[in-house]
């Protein structure tokens, strides 16, 4: 029984140089869209982050806030502890909503993605104190609102441009 308990863990391994892992592991985001000023039926910024020297990979690089969930914790738990923990904010779990599953594997990380996201007035995200103060020392350099129209003028990681539009345009086919 505890051979099969070992083999199961995750954990990273040498092979050719590169390091890979053995089993698969779970990663939860959240894409909070913010509201246009004086127009509510128009979603114009997005919450992202840079990342800092600390981490172990894509430093410098923009992202949506998120990690890796936890034992004994949900997708939607896991998101919402990465924002408060990479951001400084508090959201509220019924105004969060599940967007995607990517099981796809990307590079040799093997991670799969799951995506949530929430939707805030202007007023509600003006209001708000973006801050990195409770991230792991390194893990964040800046949070910042960005245009939905400008994301190009940031280096996102993997495809979270794509993911941020796709959910835009999730909610705009569904919700309005």
């Amino acid at each position: 029984m505890w051979m099969w308990l070992l083999i199961m863990k995750n954990f990273p391994f040498s092979h050719n140089g590169e390091m890979l892992w053995y089993s698969r592991s779970l990663a939860c985001g959240m894409i909070i869209f913010k509201l246009k000023e004086n127009d509510e039926s128009i979603i114009s910024h997005v919450l992202i982050n840079k990342r800092g020297q600390g981490c172990e990979f894509n430093k410098g690089k923009w992202n949506l806030p998120g990690g890796f969930i936890d034992f004994d914790e949900d997708g939607m738990d896991c998101a919402i502890r990465e924002t408060k923990e990479e951001c400084g904010i508090d959201l509220n779990k019924q105004a969060c909503r599940f967007f995607r599953l990517n099981t796809k594997p990307i590079g040799h990380r093997q991670t799969m993605s799951a995506y949530y996201y929430t939707i805030l007035t202007h007023e509600e995200a003006e209001k708000l104190k973006l801050t990195n103060e409770f991230s792991e020392p390194g893990e964040v350099d800046e949070v910042i609102w960005a245009s939905t129209r400008e994301l190009d003028k940031y280096n996102l990681i993997n495809n979270q441009k794509e993911i941020i539009l796709d959910c835009k345009k999730y909610i705009y086919d569904n919700f309005t």
